[in-house]
């Protein structure tokens, strides 16, 4: 029996952290006897078997309840996979590295305490894994289950401890639709320290968190599926917080490489609303409108990776984004170094645009309202990587041509 949003009926959903044996689709269906050695095998039973307890006669597992052989199967289930937590009536979390328990030298159990209890659970690999922060956000009821199935008494001391392990807050975990108002860089810093087993799957277990959804494309890497994560969510938000990241890279686009890069970012925020305009990706970069400096003022406050006293390059501009960003308790905004890109001229709708790349990927100027009044907004086209190697790839020909004295038309093709 399928789930969806048109289930009617009650049904209990685990959560967990995969492991190397655990009961696949094809497996169920055939003979049971010859799965009943693997690892996973106890968890399905047990997991069954505490959805009887709590009155639910259906329970749904990801391990054994979608077919990965069949691509359109698996495609749907992952673009779907937020809405079955969602709509599930409660999820069953089990933490199978945490025991509630010491083993003692002649093999007995000793029970401990509560505080020893959650201090596993903080370090618990559930809370390392991608797709689990989904499973942790979307559900209306939850309960904990350590390694021996034993239920993990639920408090306030629980609910603070996992919230805080995984960087989200209390009040989101305690009303699920709360997610629709936190910005997109704050769901990105969320899985900054998360891990998948597939690179890509990064990406794909955060379309349900962004209410996107993207085609799965196993073997197109996970930048590049973390790419069009991103440019689905721009389709569907104005929210400049998506360029509010930094990484340790020389130059970039204004997209960011993976979730990783918000790791270390402040608290963030929307901005105003008073100069809003759309955005988007072209075949030749990212069109935006941003107010652009032209030097280092008083007020900017510097913050990332910088060495002490360091000057803005001359060819450098500030371009503040239209977030906010807190430094030190105070709502400032997040400005980017932009470098020009020289010898091109792009057009857009017939409009002459300014090229760009991101330099000094992992330092910041802030800067408060009232300086940022003084700065001018323009249109400009920001290059992301394979935009500025084609822009490169025809300069350095080209530049060729001229060296050698030959027109494009006594040249050969590159």
């Amino acid at each position: 029996m399928k789930i969806g949003d048109e289930t009617n009926f009650p049904y209990a959903i685990l959560s967990h952290a995969w492991g190397p044996e655990e009961v696949l689709f094809h497996e169920i269906q055939g003979d049971r006897a010859a799965i009943q050695g693997k690892a996973g095998w106890e968890k399905t039973v047990r997991f069954c078997k505490a959805a009887l307890e709590n009155g639910y006669t259906y329970a749904w597992i990801d391990t054994c309840c979608i077919d990965k052989r069949i691509s359109a199967d698996l495609s749907e289930a992952i673009n779907s996979m937020y809405r079955y937590y969602y709509n599930s009536a409660l999820c069953i979390i089990y933490l199978e590295d945490v025991h509630s328990y010491n083993k003692e030298a002649d093999n007995s159990r000793k029970a401990i305490t509560r505080e020893e209890l959650l201090a596993r659970i903080r370090t618990t690999r559930w809370l390392t894994r991608g797709w689990t922060l989904q499973e942790l956000i979307a559900p209306s009821r939850r309960s904990y289950f350590a390694s021996d199935w034993s239920e993990i008494e639920d408090g306030d001391d629980l609910l603070d401890t996992i919230a805080e392990s995984a960087g989200i807050s209390r009040r989101l975990l305690e009303d699920r639709d709360l997610l629709h108002r936190v910005c997109v860089g704050e769901r990105m810093k969320w899985a900054s320290n998360r891990q998948t087993t597939r690179e890509e799957d990064i990406a794909y277990c955060l379309a349900g968190i962004f209410d996107v959804s993207i085609p799965v494309l196993y073997g197109e890497g996970g930048r590049n599926a973390f790419r069009r994560l991103q440019l689905e969510i721009m389709r569907m938000s104005f929210d400049m917080t998506i360029f509010a990241w930094r990484g340790d890279y020389e130059s970039s686009g204004l997209l960011a490489r993976s979730p990783a890069d918000f790791r270390d970012v402040p608290p963030l925020a929307l901005g105003p609303l008073e100069m809003v305009a759309p955005y988007s990706m072209t075949n030749t970069g990212l069109t935006i409108c941003l107010g652009l400096g032209f030097q280092s003022r008083a007020g900017e406050q510097k913050i990332g990776r910088q060495a002490s006293g360091e000057q803005l390059n001359v060819a450098e501009l500030p371009a503040a984004l239209l977030c906010e960003v807190q430094i030190l308790g105070q709502w400032k905004v997040p400005l980017v170094y932009l470098e020009p890109v020289t010898d091109v001229n792009l057009f857009i709708n017939g409009q002459r645009r300014k090229a760009y790349r991101r330099v000094r990927c992992a330092e910041w100027l802030t800067l408060s309202y009232e300086q940022l009044k003084d700065y001018t907004y323009d249109d400009i086209i920001v290059l992301e990587d394979e935009n500025y190697d084609f822009i490169c790839r025809a300069r350095e020909r080209h530049k060729w041509q001229l060296q050698r004295g030959l027109s494009s038309n006594d040249s050969s093709r590159i």
